[in-house]
């Protein structure tokens, strides 16, 4: 089953962003990064590369939430943008895919321009704000290729 990004909306909608009615961000970035990581983790177990599963996407959420949480103790909406595109980088760069190692993905400062905008603006809806988010990992998690042994060519993760 290929990435959809508005799975990821929804996981981030249920798991990680604030309710419209309820303001900013929560002040407890460690329960915040293990939300986020486990939205991330959870939707990119459904990764595939030539049709062969990812099957790391769940054991190494932990690492991910460790990186995730000092970016979002900053609090500042920028650094948060850049910390989750590189965060999500680091995740997605050796995940296995049967024989195959994803590389890093090309679209990580993309990815962190859009993410840091749609944080900055507080005034955006939370289904808006979660779909820009989706939409910038979707296409960060697109730019990776995953290299494969011979005679197997390399793939585009999707």
């Amino acid at each position: 089953m290929p990435l959809i990004p508005s799975a990821l909306s929804q996981s981030l909608q249920s798991r990680w962003l604030p309710r419209d009615d309820k303001g900013p961000f929560h002040d407890d970035a460690a329960a915040s990064a293990q939300a986020l990581a486990g939205a991330i983790a959870e939707w990119f177990a459904l990764a595939m590369a030539s049709g062969i599963p990812c099957a790391t996407a769940s054991a190494r959420q932990g690492q991910l939430q460790s990186m995730l949480l000092p970016f979002l103790q900053a609090g500042v909406a920028p650094a948060a943008g850049q910390g989750i595109a590189i965060s999500f980088m680091a995740y997605v760069a050796g995940q296995s895919f049967g024989p195959g190692v994803a590389a890093p993905p090309i679209a990580t400062s993309a990815a962190a321009a859009a993410i840091g905008m749609v944080l900055a603006d507080l005034n955006v809806p939370q289904s808006s704000r979660a779909d820009q988010i989706a939409a910038a990992l979707h296409a960060q998690a697109l730019s990776s290729i995953v290299t494969f042994p011979p005679p197997m060519p390399p793939s585009p993760v999707m």
